[in-house]
Parts: C-alpha cells; sequence; structure tokens
C-alpha cells in the first residue's frame, strides 16, 4: 500500500470514528436536555430546525454535478413518503421513547434496525433467511432481552422501560422501512443528494409539527437547553452525517458500517460518563450480544444500504 492510500485510508477511518461519536452522543445531549425540563417534540424540533439550513446547502452542492438526473412527480412523492413517513416519524418516535429508557438501551434498540431491514425484506420480499441470519437474528434479540431485563431489574418492574423500549423499536422499525425504500433512490440520485432532500422534507415536517401543536413558546427556550439543542444538531446530526459520507468516498461503505457498530458501546460508555448510568457485566454482555447479532445480520448490500443513508437518528 503506497503512502498516499495509507493517508486515504487513515483519515477515512479517523472521519467514520468521529462520526461514530457524533452520533453516539445524541442520546447523551438527549437526555441532558430532557433533565432540564425539556419535552422530546421541542428538542426534535430544534435538533431539525437548526439543521435544516446544511441539508440545503448539501442539496445545493450536490447541483454542481450537471449529470444530475432530473427529478420528476413520482421522485418527489417517493422523497416526500421516506422524509415524511420514513425519517421524521422514527425521529419523533425515539426521541419520545428516550424519555423512558436509559441513552444506552436506547442506543441498542435503534441499533437493531439491521435486523428489521433483515426481516423485511424476507417479509416483502420473500428472500430465504439463511441459517447464518437466524443466529444473528437469535443473538440480537437475546442481547436487547437482557438490557431490558436488566433496566426493569434496576427500575424495580417500571412499566415506563417498555413503554419507552417499545416506542424505539417502532422508530428503529420506520427507520428500517426508510432505508429499504430509499435503495432505488439512492442509486439514481446519490446519497448526498438523496440524503439532503429527505432530510429536509422531515426537517420542515417536524417545524410544521411543532409549531402546529405548541405554538409561539416552543421558540422560547432557556439558554442551557438551547446550548443542547445546538448540540444535538451540530455534533450529533449534520457533522457526523457529513463526516461519514466524507469516510465513506475513502473506505467504502462496508467498512464504515462495521466501524459504525461500536457506537452502542460508546453510549455506553458516554452514559456513564455523564448521566452516571451504570454498566454491568448483564448490560456489556447484552450489549455484545446485540452487535454481534447485527453484524451477522448485515450482508454487504445492507451495509452500503446502511451507511450511504447514514445512522443520522
Amino acid at each position: 500500500m503506497s503512502s498516499q492510500s495509507f493517508r486515504n485510508r487513515s483519515t477515512g477511518i479517523f472521519l467514520v470514528l468521529v462520526s461514530t461519536l457524533g452520533f453516539s452522543a445524541k442520546s447523551i445531549f438527549a437526555k441532558l436536555a430532557y433533565n432540564l425540563g425539556c419535552d422530546a417534540l421541542t428538542l426534535v424540533f430544534w435538533r431539525m430546525l437548526l439543521s435544516l439550513p446544511f441539508f440545503l446547502l448539501a442539496i445545493l452542492w450536490s447541483q454542481q454535478d450537471r449529470q444530475q438526473p432530473t427529478l420528476h412527480r413520482q421522485d418527489w412523492l417517493q422523497i416526500g413518503l421516506l422524509g415524511i413517513a420514513g425519517y421524521y416519524l422514527s425521529s419523533i418516535l425515539d426521541f419520545e421513547g428516550l424519555m423512558f429508557i436509559s441513552a444506552s438501551l436506547e442506543r441498542l434498540t435503534l441499533f437493531l434496525y439491521p435486523t428489521l431491514v433483515l426481516l423485511l425484506d424476507w417479509i416483502f420480499h420473500h428472500r430465504p433467511l439463511q441459517r447464518r441470519s437466524l443466529y444473528a437474528l437469535l443473538l440480537s434479540y437475546l442481547g436487547i432481552s437482557l438490557v431490558v431485563t436488566h433496566d426493569l431489574w434496576h427500575s424495580h418492574g417500571s412499566p415506563t422501560i417498555l413503554v419507552g423500549t417499545l416506542l424505539v423499536l417502532l422508530s428503529s422499525l420506520s427507520y428500517a422501512c426508510y432505508l429499504l425504500g430509499s435503495q432505488p433512490l439512492i442509486r439514481r440520485l446519490g446519497s448526498t443528494r438523496f440524503t439532503g432532500l429527505t432530510l429536509s422534507v422531515a426537517s420542515i415536517t417536524v417545524v410544521v409539527h411543532g409549531l402546529a401543536q405548541q405554538g409561539i413558546p416552543i421558540l422560547h427556550l432557556r439558554m442551557p437547553v438551547f446550548e443542547l439543542a445546538v448540540a444535538t444538531s451540530l455534533i450529533s446530526t449534520v457533522m457526523p452525517v457529513f463526516l461519514l459520507t466524507a469516510g465513506i468516498a475513502r473506505i467504502g461503505s462496508p467498512e464504515a458500517a462495521l466501524i459504525g457498530s461500536a457506537g452502542p458501546v460508546a453510549t455506553l460508555i458516554l452514559g456513564l460518563g455523564f448521566l452516571h448510568e451504570n454498566i454491568t457485566g448483564l448490560q456489556f454482555l447484552g450489549a455484545l450480544l446485540v452487535i454481534t447479532g447485527v453484524l451477522f445480520s448485515s450482508t454487504r448490500q445492507n451495509a452500503e444500504v446502511t451507511a450511504s443513508t447514514t445512522d443520522a437518528l
């Protein structure tokens, strides 16, 4: 390997690692904001409002390629559907669920989406599940069961743990649908243009939702909450989206998806440091099983789609 290739690969790995840390910190910023009295809708509102200009710039940047295909009515319908029914819905469900469960449990539950892509592919496209895939599903859901059991035990059986986990699991399901539906458009439009368009639609939908439900008061935030909203937007949304895209260009989607599997572990450690969430042996074992199962369930095609659309939730 030449020195130029080595530097290029090292830079790509570094970019993807920083991107993974940024995505992993989202749950931490959200929990800190919740501790200050912020609700889920307000935080998602500000996250997407502050991110929207950058998504629009991504669209403009992609337009520099004069060979970009023209968007037809059917394309706009698909982009709107994916942005609203996929990304917008998954974001709302995720942040609502995070109000009831720990950051580590939220991250692990959300991390199940490649296994849900596999199941949806089996249900709707009738692709057979190989033995390796069945083992992957078993490991993943055994792992998440251990973590849920751990949190239920430490909360003395609080039903909110199950409510929060279910909401985040529905978020993960919605995101899996978004990933499956996005494949043809990504191949046609490219990941940067597609991501900019769908996340812009999702951002506008969140803003309209927030203003319709809470009105002008949603625009009034105390400075500590606003600072966390800015961090959620810039550090855990905008920055990792573009760093991941740059990293993929250097090392490829499958390897980027593999590096991204460190995300749940990073959230565990960040949760310990900033939220004082405990890390027990049972919790770590559950996380290990989930990560192993997800890695086994990710085919090369799934890895490309997952990394290309970014883990921006």
